[in-house]
């Protein structure tokens, strides 16, 4: 029953995404071929920033357009009306919400493929083949100064955006899961929650920044510096892994929130 439900979730996204994926092509396939009749005329330039600017924004719609409709996707299917027939499925709480979550990702990870490829079609592949360039001449110096160490930062980049993307989708759900224990305004409530969340992350973080600050000399940060500052291969390792780790409990702790919430709290409208 999940492959079936991941199956429908993804035939959702690709009924609402992709269309505006090939729109995003379309847009830079149309502008390289107004690229064709460069000339200085004002016309020219008139349809050349014209087309940019569109394709900009596109860019910018197909990257918001994927992240709303998977937090909409969650809501509407679980919460609304609709989950009345989803919730009646025979899987658990935790696989619908990490079907959601998977598919979302992925969803978002495809989005900025799209628009990479979109960039390289309306670049000829000029902006791509420099970056490329780029990228082999840091990845030579990299394992040049350290090594196999370079692989491994590869991974720990990869792992910092996965599981950040993922993360940033669990808490829109927890928020949302929250919110549906309001007995009205359930959408403003939710959104309330995740002005107030922010808000206290803020402020713990500023706290936190004061403290470390006046405090450094007694936590013996100086030494703890030095120590970073003298093995930057240890300090990279260390700040990625702290980044995963941070953002995995995280993650667990959203999912753990929805959860409950679904199993034991839920109040559909």
């Amino acid at each position: 029953m999940v492959k079936k439900l991941f199956k429908h979730e993804f035939y959702a996204y690709l009924r609402v995404v992709f269309p505006m994926h090939i729109i995003l092509l379309g847009i830079a396939i149309l502008s390289r071929i107004i690229q064709l009749f460069d000339n200085n005329s004002l016309s020219y330039d008139i349809m050349f920033w014209s087309s940019v600017i569109a394709f900009i924004v596109g860019c910018v719609v197909c990257f918001l357009l994927t992240f709303v409709f998977g937090i909409r996707r969650f809501y509407s299917n679980i919460y609304s009306h609709e989950g009345y027939l989803t919730l009646t499925l025979p899987v658990n709480p935790t696989q619908h919400i990490l079907v959601k979550n998977v598919v979302a990702l992925t969803a978002q990870i495809t989005s900025l493929l799209m628009i990479l490829l979109s960039v390289c079609v309306i670049t000829l592949g000029d902006v791509c083949v420099e970056l490329f360039k780029v990228v082999g001449y840091v990845l030579h110096i990299a394992y040049d100064e350290v090594g196999q160490h370079t692989t491994l930062y590869i991974i720990e980049i990869i792992l910092c955006l996965v599981i950040s993307i993922s993360t940033s989708f669990m808490l829109f759900y927890a928020c949302i899961s929250l919110g549906q224990r309001a007995k009205k305004n359930r959408v403003a409530a939710a959104v309330g929650i995740y002005c107030l969340y922010y808000f206290i992350v803020q402020v713990i973080g500023t706290i936190f920044i004061i403290l470390v600050t006046v405090f450094s000399e007694q936590l013996r940060l100086y030494d703890l510096l030095m120590y970073l500052t003298e093995h930057p291969i240890v300090t990279n390792h260390i700040g990625f892994c702290a980044v995963i780790v941070v953002s995995g409990l995280l993650n667990l702790l959203y999912f753990a929130i929805t959860k409950k919430t679904i199993t034991k709290k839920l109040n559909l409208e």
